[in-house]
């Protein structure tokens, strides 16, 4: 399971965090924290060197739980299923205002333990060992990305309309979860469009909004339209909008690749994709419907 590394270190340093790429070799030496890069579209190889009694270090080879760790996939399954609840509670007739209180109630719930864990270090140790297969590296010292996530949603929940709405859930669970697996493993292969951003990404990102709108807007709504929605719950259709379900489709990609790429000042972007792609979606709707 193990390899040695030809590099000497003295005793007190535990391990170090080596990335390669393109040809070149960086270390991050911790003695407590290891900061492992968790960016969306990391293409380099990660991989963990533990110093051994004699100093010298040995190379965590890759394995199934560090491809894990790598890709995130607790986190990101949890991610996708929220796409999955999101589109039972619209066949199930609920509406988006109904769930703004209980959100509410679990982004105070979030806050105020996050709150707690930053002051108290032993409720902070336990609750890292808790949550470690779903919280990034960034996160044990800073607010959970659950807790904007919540507030993303809560804010498109209240404002916008309800066939928007449901958009943006998705776009923000299927979406940004495509632009990461997809970035992370097939990015160093296509040009960087940022620092944390690949064409690879982007490119799922798209195909992904495209085919969350013809869910929506060719099958969920068509079916389920006339026994759970309520009169001006659905804002775009083919009969009340000038672009037709096809063009639709792919605005619906595009604003779904921005809304994944725009980076406002450092916001966590599960807060900023479905804040972002509800704006978009409702400006665009709004500017090409038909009016009597």
């Amino acid at each position: 399971m193990i390899t040695t590394s030809v590099a000497p270190v003295t005793t007190d340093i535990q391990f170090r965090h080596k990335y390669s790429k393109h040809g070149k070799t960086s270390y991050n030496i911790k003695s407590t924290n290891l900061e492992i890069d968790n960016s969306e579209d990391s293409e380099g190889e990660e991989i963990i060197e533990y110093a051994n009694e004699e100093g010298i270090f040995i190379q965590e080879q890759a394995n199934e739980e560090s491809f894990i760790r790598k890709h995130e996939i607790p986190r990101k399954t949890f991610h996708s299923f929220t796409g999955i609840f999101t589109l039972w509670l619209y066949v199930n007739g609920y509406n988006q205002r109904q769930l703004v209180f209980p959100m509410l109630i679990m982004a105070i719930t979030c806050f105020f333990q996050d709150f707690i864990r930053f002051r108290v270090p032993s409720v902070n140790d336990k609750l890292i060992k808790l949550y470690s297969s779903m919280m990034r590296e960034s996160e044990k010292n800073s607010y959970n990305g659950i807790l904007f996530f919540l507030i993303g949603i809560i804010i498109t929940s209240s404002l916008l309309p309800k066939d928007i709405c449901l958009m943006c859930n998705l776009l923000l669970s299927w979406g940004d979860t495509s632009a990461s697996l997809f970035g992370r493993e097939f990015g160093k292969y296509t040009p960087k469009l940022s620092t944390n951003k690949s064409l690879a990404g982007s490119l799922a990102s798209f195909a992904t909004g495209v085919g969350c709108c013809y869910l929506m807007y060719m099958f969920m709504i068509p079916k389920y339209h006339h026994l759970v929605d309520l009169p001006n719950d659905i804002m775009w259709s083919p009969e009340t909008s000038s672009l037709n379900i096809h063009c639709f489709a792919i605005a619906c990609g595009f604003i779904s690749s921005i809304s994944e790429f725009i980076d406002l000042w450092g916001m966590d972007d599960n807060f900023t994709i479905p804040v972002l792609s509800g704006s978009f979606l409702y400006s665009l709707v709004h500017i090409f419907k038909n009016y009597p």
